[in-house]
């Protein structure tokens, strides 16, 4: 039956999907900010790069809650995931990155062609996120896709040693995978032949699945824990929405205060700031999820507004979106720091359209091929029997 091979549509927690919203904005913020704005107040903004992390602990949570109970590793389980996970991201990635490409390789260089068509290639796929110095081909906020992309491979592993080896085997799985990045990294840096790849320590805790399966584990142990009790329900002193608020901001004051050096290509330069990046900031966004998930609190039902979880359905769309050819543009227009709250407005209005007449119709048309193809093979599977 195909209820087997993927898992039933999950609860949906509205409130999980308007966060997704404040961490796009503060992502924006990251990258810009009007003129004059005070020193203190830029590296405040500068840290919510960390937000990003947020993320990565959702899409842990968002894909253990649905597939955990579900999982076969058979062609046919396989062959249905995939094709959802790839519904779900890969045509906006596809049609923003393929635009930001154009721009700058279209027509191809005479003399320069086939090195073109491998950063193309290498873009379009998704694996230059592995690379230090080819990261930004193509949409620059497409490289968080590449750690996104390990995790969808290799959750369905997770969730089984979790299953069948508990806390152990979800521990056992993350030292794995940083034994691997940091096996790769040696072999691989200081080697100018590979263009990057895995080539530097820096990028591969700042930027890699290897370096930051923390962030992703700890997403699908709250899946876990949460395991589809109803929502809401405590009462009293909402100690985890508490904690979990007051250790964000601990950790975002942490790092205006260290100010760590950064470089496009490696990131974060001092442990410090990498440590609260993928491992306390990821723990704490951890408490406030659950906080959400299990306590009923008026910045949940904030965030659970239509409002909030509308904006949080396009977040995707507007992450992709604010850094690429609108924000050149912007800058060939009226210069960096300009404007800054029109470009929000603009980028927003962007990703709505995006959203509307793209993203969302896409992805209907692409899995109703697929429930149409499923629906046929099961006829063709039942007709022997009824003839």
């Amino acid at each position: 039956m195909a209820s087997s091979l993927v898992a039933e549509r999950p609860a949906y927690y509205p409130a999980l999907t308007g966060i997704r919203a404040v961490g796009a904005f503060l992502v924006f913020f990251v990258h810009f900010r009007p003129i004059g704005t005070p020193e203190l107040v830029g590296r405040i903004a500068t840290a919510f790069y960390i937000t990003l992390s947020m993320f990565f602990v959702l899409s842990g949570f968002a894909i253990a809650h649905r597939y955990q109970h579900s999982v076969q590793l058979n062609h046919q389980w396989w062959r249905s995931y995939f094709w959802h996970r790839a519904a779900r991201i890969y045509p906006t990635y596809l049609l923003l990155n393929t635009a930001a490409l154009a721009r700058v390789y279209w027509p191809l260089p005479a003399g320069k062609v086939a090195n073109s068509l491998m950063l193309i290639f290498l873009s379009e796929s998704m694996l230059r996120g592995f690379s230090n110095t080819l990261k930004y081909v193509g949409v620059p906020p497409g490289w968080s896709l590449t750690p996104e992309e390990c995790f969808y491979f290799s959750v369905p592993f997770l969730l089984l040693l979790w299953q069948r080896r508990g806390h152990w085997g979800a521990v056992g799985f993350m030292l794995a995978m940083v034994a691997t990045g940091l096996v790769l990294t040696a072999l691989c840096k200081d080697r100018p032949a590979l263009h990057g790849f895995f080539g530097t320590y820096h990028h591969l805790f700042n930027f890699t699945f290897f370096g930051r399966v923390l962030e992703f584990t700890l997403g699908v142990g709250l899946a876990r824990w949460w395991g589809g009790r109803p929502s809401g329900q405590a009462a009293g002193v909402p100690w985890l929405t508490l904690a979990g608020t007051l250790c964000i901001v601990l950790t975002i004051a942490g790092l205006a205060w260290i100010n760590s050096p950064q470089t496009p290509y490696d990131g974060n330069l001092y442990p410090s700031t990498i440590f609260l990046n993928i491992v306390v900031f990821p723990m704490s966004m951890t408490l406030l999820m659950a906080g959400l998930l299990a306590e009923r609190t008026w910045f949940r039902t904030w965030l659970a507004t239509p409002l909030m979880d509308e904006m949080g359905k396009r977040s995707y769309f507007f992450y992709l979106l604010h850094v690429g050819l609108l924000s050149v543009w912007w800058h060939d227009t009226f210069g960096w720091g300009r404007h800054i709250g029109l470009q929000l407005l603009a980028t927003a209005l962007l990703a709505e359209i995006g959203y509307r007449f793209f993203e969302r119709p896409m992805h209907r048309w692409l899995l109703a091929r697929t429930a149409g193809h499923k629906k046929r093979q099961n006829q063709l599977d039942i007709a022997p029997s009824q003839g």
